[in-house]
């Protein structure tokens, strides 16, 4: 019976999967009635097979107010979210509604037409941790993309996905209109050209240490975690992997994604909080980790930015 069910399987398929997770349905039959409810969600869902086929994609499952979809094609996907978002955003706000979308890529099992495997289940991860109108989505996507997709995203936090060992990044597809994004760092692929070729150092001086980062020696992690972290610092409010600085669009960004969060202080400014957010880092500054700097004795981080843009 095992070799039967194991022969049923067919392995080796790589698909992008998709889930889509409506949030406020409880609220919505509360106010309007189990009958009015329960036609506003299944119209909704039907919307979203819908755009799944117009997209060259096929809906694997609904299970309650959540639809699991494949594709194909990553960019097939990435369009699809996008589409759902923003028929969800013009036709279903009134209700008080929103959907989290979670993707990913790579190779799946199909058992039945049902799918399992890793790449399910990164999916999965990135839809609970997604916000209502957030799309997030996997580092395996990402090497999908077009290079106008990919300008549509930033890296959003490093997370062990679920059966990891390490951390990873995940990235944030930005759908609304650029206008309403001018404040994001957005990711740019290295296939896009730079506005200017620049020179960056950044020199991080710590207790007796002093280390040189150029952009290729991104990303550079801090933490307590000496097998992944380039700059080892043991303290009780320090995460495992506190924070790291990344090398995007020409400029240095300090990522954030600890418990306690950065204490950042421009030598021209004030300090300011940072918790699972990025900063660029285009100023000398003073970096505390998990508290404020007077309340760090002993791995305050001094960073030097050097920048010197090329005249040829």
């Amino acid at each position: 019976m095992l070799k039967k069910n194991i022969m049923m399987i067919k392995k080796g398929k790589q698909r992008a999967v998709l889930f889509a997770d409506v949030s406020g349905s409880s609220a919505l039959y509360k106010t309007n009635g189990n009958s009015e409810a329960k036609a506003i969600i299944s119209h909704l869902l039907n919307q979203v097979q819908k755009i799944t086929v117009e997209h060259k994609g096929r809906v694997v499952k609904t299970i309650g107010d959540e639809v699991m979809v494949c594709f194909s094609s990553g960019q097939d996907s990435i369009e699809t979210a996008i589409a759902i978002q923003q028929n969800f955003t013009a036709s279903y706000t009134q209700h008080h509604l929103t959907v989290s979308i979670g993707l990913s890529f790579g190779e799946v099992l199909i058992e039945k037409g049902d799918l399992f495997g890793e790449t399910v289940n990164d999916a999965a991860y990135l839809t609970k941790l997604a916000k209502g109108s957030q799309i997030l989505f996997s580092e395996s996507l990402l090497d999908e993309l077009t290079i106008d997709q990919k300008a549509k995203a930033r890296e959003f936090d490093w997370v062990t996905l679920k059966g990891a060992n390490e951390s990873s990044p995940i990235f944030r597809l930005y759908w609304q209109q650029d206008s309403e994004l001018h404040n994001e760092t957005r990711y740019l692929s290295t296939d896009m050209v730079l506005e200017q070729i620049t020179n960056q150092i950044l020199t991080l001086k710590c207790e007796k240490q002093e280390i040189i980062i150029e952009p290729n020696m991104t990303p550079f992690m801090i933490g307590r975690n000496v097998s992944s972290c380039k700059l080892v610092l043991d303290d009780s409010q320090i995460s495992r992997e506190h924070c790291h600085i990344n090398y995007n669009r020409g400029k240095f960004v300090l990522v954030d994604h600890s418990t306690n969060g950065c204490y950042l202080k421009p030598v021209n400014g004030l300090e300011f909080y940072l918790r699972r957010e990025e900063f660029p880092l285009l100023e000398d500054s003073c970096l505390s980790l998990g508290v404020p700097s007077h309340k760090s004795t002993n791995h305050l981080i001094y960073i030097n930015y050097l920048n010197t843009a090329s005249t040829d």
